[in-house]
């Protein structure tokens, strides 16, 4: 009896080892690494999801600068970031790798080393490249301002800057779309717009591409789910803009429509007063769409004042704002001499689909009857333009 009471002891106990040994084996991944010259800091490891940064851990350095996080795998591939004193590395967990980050403490958001993931190296070079457009549009800006490159040479080398940083990007995306790194280059940011523009035909193939392949192999992450839905939605915008161009072509190749009554637009200023682009007719008007909060618009609305100084009288600004920041835009517009008003749907904005913009800024020239005469392409003259109207 004592001997059948031992051996079911010994059982429970390998059984309850057994346990404890599985409990040990779940998924995990590692994070590990030396920080230089920290000083015993304390350093964050932070989970980046598709609606929120989250802090799931943190280690105060030793006085060599080591660290390790060791934390469960997720379902599906994800973003974390570490974070030491407001730098922060962008990482890209896929599994259950482990991941060494080597880094300086005073540069350790750009002079870092990363080994065991080839997705978060990609990364690097996304955050190199997109850190080296950021500072390309502060440097011309501060060049133009100080006068020592024209207007011309201002612009072209802002749009040099960003095909520069496109290829790039494509290059990384094109080879494969699968990683992260591709995810995270397509949703890069200046001035809280995306570089790739979704509503841009030439940078709509990206987000398919990547909304395809995620769909079908990293069905688990809500970001699939999130991207196909994106892409669907700009595509169907890009397509139903097609359109109504469309449309409104033959329409008015048959006399049918009125455009100054189809394009009309009613939006208020900066003091809350609705203007309508219809109650200009009578007047040759520049019709400008733009956002005060990027870097291109000193340039433009200094383009657009020298021919508005000129004809003044006889030519109006109808210009509209696309910025999703109100106080901003009100602090920018109550500086210009011409009317300027706000669509507070920002981006979502359905005059971006009844317009077909596609970037901006994006501006038209409209007659005296009140017909949009003219598209300006990049390649075109305001001035020139505007003359041929007047």
């Amino acid at each position: 009896m004592k001997t059948s009471l031992l051996s079911k002891l010994t059982v429970l106990a390998i059984g309850l080892l057994t346990l404890l040994s599985c409990g040990d084996r779940k998924p995990h991944f590692i994070i590990e690494g030396t920080i230089s010259d920290a000083d015993t800091t304390m350093l964050y490891l932070e989970r980046r999801s598709l609606t929120e940064t989250t802090i799931i851990d943190s280690a105060k350095l030793d006085k060599e600068g080591n660290f390790k996080f060791k934390e469960p795998s997720l379902e599906y591939a994800e973003f974390y970031l570490l974070r030491l004193n407001g730098q922060t590395i962008n990482l890209a967990v896929d599994s259950i790798e482990t991941i060494t980050v080597k880094a300086p403490a005073k540069t350790f958001a750009l002079d870092y080393s990363v080994e065991g993931s080839d997705a978060s190296s990609k990364i690097k070079d996304v955050v190199i490249a997109q850190n080296k457009l950021t500072q390309s549009f502060s440097d011309l800006k501060k060049k133009y301002d100080n006068k020592d490159i024209s207007q011309e040479e201002y612009i072209n080398a802002f749009r040099s800057a960003i095909d520069e940083y496109k290829t790039q990007a494509k290059n990384l995306i094109f080879s494969d779309y699968n990683s992260l790194a591709s995810y995270f280059a397509l949703f890069q940011k200046v001035d809280g717009y995306l570089i790739f523009d979704p509503f841009d035909k030439k940078d709509i193939g990206a987000f398919q591409s990547v909304a395809t392949v995620w769909d079908q192999y990293k069905s688990k992450s809500p970001r699939a789910a999130h991207l196909k839905t994106f892409t669907l939605s700009a595509l169907s915008e890009i397509r139903q803009a097609a359109s109504d161009q469309e449309t409104i072509k033959k329409l008015t190749e048959s006399g049918v429509v009125d455009n100054s009554t189809f394009y009309n637009i009613s939006l208020p200023d900066i003091k809350n007063q609705d203007i309508s682009l219809s109650s200009l007719k009578g007047k040759v008007v520049i019709l400008d769409f733009t956002a005060y909060q990027t870097d291109f618009s000193p340039a433009h609305n200094i383009l657009i004042n020298n021919v508005y100084s000129k004809h003044k009288g006889n030519l109006e600004v109808y210009q509209v704002s696309l910025d999703s920041d109100p106080h901003l835009w009100q602090n920018s517009a109550v500086n210009l001499p011409w009317i300027c008003v706000r669509d507070s749907k920002s981006l979502n904005s359905e005059l971006i689909t009844k317009f077909n913009i596609q970037g901006l800024p994006t501006t038209f020239i409209v007659n005296k009857n009140g017909d949009i005469v003219k598209r300006l392409s990049p390649n075109d003259n305001l001035t020139a333009e505007v003359q041929k109207i007047m």
